[in-house]
C-alpha cells in the first residue's frame, strides 16, 4: 500500500482530473478489513486507517450517498454477478461510468464498462 500502483493512480495528477466515487460502506468496509490491510501493508491497524482516510480526501473521492443509490438498486441487482458488488453497480447507474475493478466476476457481465488497473493505466499514461 505504501509505494502500490493503486495509491499511485489514486494520487496521480492528470490534465482531466480522474473522476473516482464511492458507496458510503467503503467505510466500513476498510474499518472492516484493517487487520488484512495493515498485514498486507506492513503497517498498524491505525496507519492504514490513516492512509485510506488520507488516500480517499487526496485522490477527491466522492462518497455517494445511499439516498441517491436507491433509484438503481433494483436494476445493479439485476446487472452484478454478484449481490456484494451490486452497490459499486448502483454507483455506475447513477453517475453513468465505469467501475475500476480488477475482480474477473465483475467483468463477466456487459452493462457496465469495467476497467482494470492495467487499462487505466494506459488511460492515464495517454493524458501525458
Amino acid at each position: 500500500m505504501r509505494d502500490s500502483t493503486t495509491r499511485k493512480i489514486l494520487l496521480t495528477k492528470t490534465p482531466t482530473p480522474l473522476k473516482l466515487y464511492t458507496p458510503p460502506f467503503i467505510i466500513d468496509e476498510v474499518y472492516k478489513y484493517k487487520d488484512l490491510l495493515a498485514k498486507k501493508a506492513m503497517l498498524n491497524k491505525n496507519e492504514v486507517l490513516g492512509l485510506i482516510l488520507q488516500l480517499i480526501y487526496a485522490s477527491g473521492t466522492e462518497i455517494i450517498d445511499y439516498k441517491y443509490l436507491k433509484k438503481f438498486r433494483n436494476d445493479a441487482e439485476k446487472i452484478s454477478p454478484t449481490m456484494n458488488d451490486a452497490i459499486y453497480f448502483a454507483v455506475a447507474l447513477y453517475k453513468k461510468c465505469p467501475i475500476w475493478s480488477n475482480d474477473k466476476p465483475i467483468a463477466k457481465q456487459n452493462k457496465i464498462k469495467i476497467i482494470s488497473t492495467k487499462d487505466l493505466l494506459a488511460i492515464l499514461n495517454s493524458l501525458k
